[in-house]
């Protein structure tokens, strides 16, 4: 009997070890873990974690659960499970604050999480200031920018810069009026400063958390003016415009540039007197372009040409350097810049036309590099010394032209200041006008000149004595018109062809005060001419 029971009992172990096997589940629910949070910041943390499977487990769906509680509110997305791990960077957290978090997994029927951990971001902290740049420099002011590269998590309450003379050590602070920028920069100018002066200049910010700043920038001011772009005179300038007697300039300036420069000259857009004082202007380095408004009356900039009228009527101005660019001097730019001594001419220029009323111009000098004129003892020529293009109004004393000289231009030596000209035998021609309005008392005209063209004396209102040279054969119109000519003489044995109004002359009684001297035995067929046969007063000589 107790045999019999031993083997029942036997089989009915095996039997329920038989049954075990036969009903135990096919898989078993994967274990979930999290990381401790990395890389946290302010704002910012990386969460990590991974599953561990069991058996024939399938891999459950993914997602962070997290929150500043306990039982986490926020989900993510779906996670992306790479060799069973996941990661996800949260954003957008709240500075100073402890957050919780857990992995949770589900496959449709059961929902699984990890342990909770949790974090703490970074409480805020101080802004951050990057380098300052400056991108206008003047006299006495500048036009700098900056980027607070941080906030620190707070409102930004207060930037801008600190700027220290560094021989007297005198400190001061200047507030940006200026919001951000898209891209997180401010502008800021700084005024006040001295000429010829170093600074050191620092970009701060300050908010709740405190203040900070951004490494130091050192700038020496000079009496250039640096322009980041065509516009930007008025505002690097500002209300110091009617306070400089001498600027350079560096950079591209516009209509509205000039038009300002024009008032620090000492004239306005109607051509009004300023109080300008601007007396020295250096535009080497600058460059003319189309752009702004009108600098005068209609007219606009165009690239690299010094306009009509530019500086006409800036009385004050003494010395100016043309932009080293600039390719046309067009009409009446200097007209009526009685101050004006020195002209400087670039290596570009290859058009220039001459102004009026420089009644002080002493000296034109052109770059060696030019290929279309030249200087020679401060008189402007053409590239090989042939033409005599403007002869500076301000230079006085006796005058003779180089032998190379064989044409005069237009008025070349309108205004000028020179009382007696000897003008070289070879010169064959010269332009209208040449010495109109100028203050030429005596002039010995070339031997070999046949056209004495129109209006060439007119309004010479010193002019007493000329001699034409035995080649002459034409006198044209209005010559003499204005002149109180006291002695004319000519070397032609036959009268030449006088124009009707040859000797028409508004001021004076010309044929009656003015004495005609003709070459020996010749006065008969002068005095039968019915045009020379006009003067009163004719001798031989």
């Amino acid at each position: 009997m107790r045999y019999c029971r031993l083997i029942i009992c036997i089989f009915s172990l095996m039997w329920l070890l038989s049954c075990s096997d036969d009903n135990a589940p096919d898989s078993i629910e994967p274990l979930l873990y999290v990381n401790e949070a990395a890389d946290i910041t302010r704002t910012e943390a990386t969460l990590s974690g991974g599953v561990e499977l069991q058996r024939n487990t399938d891999m459950p769906t993914l997602h962070f659960l997290y929150g500043t509680t306990a039982e986490p509110e926020h989900s993510s997305k779906e996670l992306v499970v790479n060799d069973n791990k996941v990661l996800l960077r949260l954003v957008g957290l709240t500075a100073g604050t402890t957050y919780y978090f857990r992995l949770q997994g589900g496959n449709g029927s059961a929902v699984i999480n990890s342990d909770v951990r949790t974090f703490t971001t970074m409480p805020n902290d101080k802004p951050k200031v990057g380098m300052l740049t400056v991108l206008s420099q003047g006299p006495t002011s500048v036009i700098a920018s900056y980027a607070i590269t941080d906030d620190g998590g707070e409102r930004i309450i207060e930037t801008g810069c600190y700027i220290t003379e560094e021989n007297s050590g005198d400190s001061v602070k200047v507030i940006s009026e200026q919001t951000e920028s898209t891209d997180g920069s401010y502008r800021i100018r700084i005024g006040g400063l001295k000429q010829n002066s170093t600074y050191s200049l620092i970009p701060f910010a300050a908010s709740r958390a405190g203040e900070s700043k951004g490494e130091p920038t050192k700038i020496t001011t000079t009496n250039a003016v640096v322009l980041e772009a065509a516009g930007k005179l008025e505002e690097l300038i500002g209300e110091d415009k009617y306070s400089y007697t001498e600027l350079s300039f560096v950079g591209s300036m516009n209509g509205d540039d000039l038009n300002l420069l024009r008032q620090m000259a000492g004239r306005d857009f109607y051509g009004n007197e300023t109080p300008g004082k601007l007396e020295r202007i250096n535009l080497a380095d600058a460059k003319i372009v189309a752009g702004g408004g009108n600098y005068v009356e209609s007219r606009y900039t165009q690239d690299d040409e010094v306009g009509y009228g530019l500086f006409a009527g800036c009385t004050g101005l003494k010395s100016i350097s043309l932009p080293i660019g600039a390719t046309v001097m067009e009409q009446n730019v200097f007209t009526g810049c009685t101050s004006l001594s020195r002209l400087e001419i670039p290596a570009s220029m290859t058009s220039l036309t001459p102004s009026a009323g420089c009644v002080s111009l002493s000296e034109i000098n052109v770059s060696p590099a030019n290929t279309s004129y030249s200087s020679k003892d401060g008189v402007l020529f053409n590239a090989d010394g042939s033409v005599i293009v403007w002869f500076p109004m301000g230079k006085d004393g006796d005058y003779t032209l180089p032998s190379t000289v064989v044409s005069i231009g237009d008025y070349a030596f309108q205004e000028c200041s020179i009382t007696r000209f000897t003008l070289p035998d070879n010169i064959g021609t010269i332009g209208q006008a040449v010495f109109f309005n100028s203050k030429v008392q005596e002039v010995d005209m070339p031997e070999a000149l046949r056209l004495v063209p129109t209006a060439t004396f007119q309004n010479c209102s010193q002019l007493t004595v000329v001699r034409l040279g035995s080649q002459t054969e034409l006198v044209s119109d209005y010559v003499f018109d204005g002149c109180p000519l006291e002695h004319l003489y000519i070397e032609a044995k036959y009268p030449p062809v006088c124009n009707d109004n040859a000797f028409t002359s508004r001021t004076t009684a010309f044929t009656k005060t003015c004495t005609l001297h003709v070459p020996k035995g010749y006065k008969g067929w002068y005095k039968n001419d019915p045009d020379w046969g006009m003067f009163e007063n004719i001798v031989e000589y």
